[in-house]
């Protein structure tokens, strides 16, 4: 006899509070925030977002500065995307920490870039974005038009007092690059700098995640080439291929990421390696992190267990071929990877929340070659964020996320019926994804979207 429950459905929002009475149940903490102006950004601030996308439970400082009321690990994501001819240079700090950089710059265009990272926060901790000291800066915003956003999302309290949950304990990690690299042979990238490695599941002389309990994984990988090189990635579970990742700017740096979901057994492996046959050469230095790996467990799978089993919510799909904004309003991912609870209709593309709560998203896709890609995340009917990616004569890459509260039969999907829109797919060569999973239930009223 066997139970599967989404751990962190548990983890968050059935957290009991240490010193308080075990019927106490903890506000979960989610955040989404993005830009609907351009934003000048001259050496050094700190963003301050003017647009509230979600906000439960999560406590700002000056100038968007999260700071953290709930110890636990978290995960965070940033996009952006800069003025026509303009550079793109953020970074994402823990405190005085640096955790993720991003940069991006495409001669005469608009240029995307993202970046993510598991980290473990105690009380007071602030994480924030800052531009680069450096340089002068400019990202694009309109109100309907949302590209640049800051996510953020408690994976696991410090203070679980569960007896199951605490059996297994947090899974979390996030590696960096910090030297240049040059990969011919197709072998995999090594993070050598370990942000976190809750659960010690990160190796970092090898570049391997191994997996220390069964259950539903997250991971985001992102990485900028060289100057007029290009960033090929593929992510694979064991020996096989899952989802990759492409950048080439001609004259300039290229950024790319993807997201997926993964169920893996006890011992499986996830690495992240370079594009046989290709010479990828990617960036890294000690203070400047945009080649980038982590990873989290979302549940965890239980055999034998005496507790109340509740509904896994959780999905992760992928395209194995050319989509085109004329082939219909909606992208439908032919590849799926995860569809538990089976919330993601797979032949309309439209996941419908089966319970009321707080979810994460993240989405990718890459441009055909000298083509637009341009996506829209809605909720129901109420716009959200997008991505866009196109470099000139190459295929360009985009992404974003956003956190939602959601109520029992509402609608999530990506849209491409407002612009001219060409995602590139393959068999072997999936750069568009789409992701969601629920972070914590929440009783049904209307959600908070600003």
């Amino acid at each position: 006899m066997s139970s599967t429950w989404i751990g962190v459905l548990l983890l968050v929002a059935t957290v009991v509070v240490q010193g308080q009475d075990p019927g106490s149940v903890q506000t979960p903490t989610a955040f989404t925030k993005g830009q609907t102006t351009n934003l000048h950004l001259t050496k050094g601030e700190i963003i301050d977002f003017d647009k509230r996308i979600t906000e439960v439970g999560a406590t700002f400082g000056i100038n968007s500065t999260f700071i953290c009321q709930t110890p636990g690990l978290y995960a965070f994501t940033y996009y952006g995307l800069t003025e026509q001819d303009w550079e793109l240079w953020v970074e994402m700090y823990k405190n005085d920490e640096l955790i993720a950089s991003i940069y991006g710059y495409t001669y005469a265009d608009y240029a995307d870039a993202g970046n993510a990272a598991i980290v473990h926060l105690d009380a007071g901790d602030k994480v924030y974005l800052k531009a680069h000291d450096d340089y002068d800066q400019t990202l694009y915003g309109q109100g309907n038009e949302v590209y640049t956003t800051f996510t953020g999302e408690l994976l696991y309290a410090d203070n679980v007092e569960l007896d199951a949950v605490n059996a297994y304990g947090a899974v979390g990690f996030s590696g960096v690059m910090t030297m240049n690299a040059s990969i011919s042979d197709g072998s995999a990238v090594i993070y050598d700098k370990v942000i976190t490695n809750l659960g010690n599941g990160y190796d970092a002389t090898t570049g391997t995640f191994t997996a220390p309990v069964e259950g539903t994984y997250v991971f985001h990988f992102h990485a900028l080439s060289h100057s007029d090189e290009e960033a090929w990635l593929e992510l694979f579970h064991n020996s096989q291929y899952v989802v990759a990742s492409y950048g080439y700017t001609v004259g300039s740096y290229a950024d790319a990421g993807n997201s997926v979901l993964l169920h893996l057994k006890k011992g499986d492996t996830v690495k992240v390696k370079a594009r046989p046959g290709t010479d990828v050469k990617l960036y890294g230095d000690s203070d400047e992190y945009y080649t980038t790996f982590s990873g989290a467990l979302l549940s965890p799978t239980l055999h034998g267990s005496g507790h109340n089993s509740q509904q896994e919510i959780a999905f992760s799909v992928g395209l194995t071929h050319n989509e085109a904004s004329t082939n219909g309003p909606k992208v439908v991912f032919d590849r799926v990877y995860v569809n538990l609870g089976q919330a993601l209709n797979v032949n309309t593309g439209v996941f419908t929340a089966p319970v009321s709560g707080i979810y994460a998203f993240h989405y990718h896709v890459l441009a055909q070659q000298g083509k637009e890609a341009w996506v829209e995340l809605y909720h129901n009917y109420k716009y959200i964020n997008s991505l866009y990616g196109h470099t000139s004569g190459s295929y360009g890459p985009g992404g974003n996320s956003a956190t939602l509260e959601l109520v029992a039969g509402d609608t999530v999907f990506l849209d491409i019926q407002h612009h001219d829109s060409f995602l590139y797919g393959g068999g072997d060569e999936v750069y568009s994804t789409f992701s969601g999973y629920l972070l914590a239930p929440t009783a049904s009223h209307h959600p908070v979207v600003g």
